[in-house]
């Protein structure tokens, strides 16, 4: 089976600006394992590592905002003048989470019994994929 073609047309002057390849069949028969060994590896690792790893992703959105700004516009016909803002703003809602992520994720004490200590700890259960819509697919007119 040939290998679909993914072409990004903006919306602003529908003309292509990006074509890459979609996923063979066993690509994505492969996902859900590559899935399950990621999280393996993720749920071993701390909330204080965890929390790094987001910051780093940040600091990197932060210092490309303009270029990701541009790739935006480009993309979804967004006005210039925004997208550099909606980054800052999506960077600073994160910056946000991190900051309550220790107190959101702490263990939640029980109701004391002798003989028991009842808590509910928050831990990673598994992969999650979420799809949502981007751009609007479309077929070009002949």
């Amino acid at each position: 089976m040939s290998v679909e073609k993914l072409i990004t047309i903006s919306p602003s002057t529908n003309e292509p600006i990006l074509e890459r390849n979609g996923l063979t069949d066993h690509d994505l028969a492969a996902l859900p394992a590559a899935a399950a060994d990621a999280f393996n590896s993720f749920r071993k690792t701390t909330l204080a590592e965890r929390q790094a790893i987001v910051k780093k992703a940040l600091k990197e959105l932060d210092k490309r905002k303009d270029e990701l700004a541009k790739e935006i516009t480009e993309q979804m016909g967004r006005p210039i003048a925004y997208t550099a803002k909606e980054i800052s703003t999506a960077v600073a809602r994160a910056e946000y989470l991190l900051k309550v992520s220790d107190e959101a994720l702490k263990d939640t004490d029980g109701e004391a019994e002798r003989g028991f200590k009842r808590y509910i700890r928050k831990f990673p259960v598994g992969p999650v994929l979420i799809l949502f819509a981007w751009n609007v697919c479309f077929q070009a007119r002949a």
